[in-house]
């Protein structure tokens, strides 16, 4: 089955292709899918967090089941559940770390082997540039 609605197609795809399955869009499935793109999932959030589920579970933290259709979409809770998944999976993703290889080398000559972060700048100071940009 297929749904009237492509978005909801795109998300039932980029769980099928993150999951590596053949799966019908079921009615129930459908409905979950609409509510958890009013609630601003989109298929790339699905994509990731699969993904970080798979980890997780190979890692032995988490179970197989939670890769379910209803454990990432089912309910309002399990899509903001989700929603936090990938807001830390992108927090993680912008944090700049060496691989081991290079660490060991930068101990060796004496250097740091934690990259720069970079300043932390205080919101108040973004908020304020904004608006003096403005006007």
């Amino acid at each position: 089955m297929q749904s009237i609605n492509p978005e909801i197609n795109a998300m039932h795809a980029a769980y099928c292709e993150a999951r590596g399955l053949d799966l019908v869009l079921l009615p129930p499935a459908e409905r979950q899918w609409f509510d958890a793109m009013k609630l601003g999932m989109t298929p790339e959030d699905v994509r990731m967090v699969i993904k970080a589920r798979k980890e997780r579970i190979k890692a032995g933290i988490r179970h197989e089941e939670c890769l379910c259709i209803r454990n990432i979409a089912g309910s309002d809770e399990a899509v903001a559940n989700s929603l936090e998944e990938v807001a830390v999976v992108k927090a993680k993703m912008r944090v700049k770390v060496f691989d081991s290889g290079k660490r060991e080398v930068l101990r060796a000559t004496g250097r740091s082997d934690e990259p720069e972060q970079g300043r932390a700048v205080p919101i108040s100071d973004v908020i304020q540039a904004m608006r003096s940009a403005v006007g």
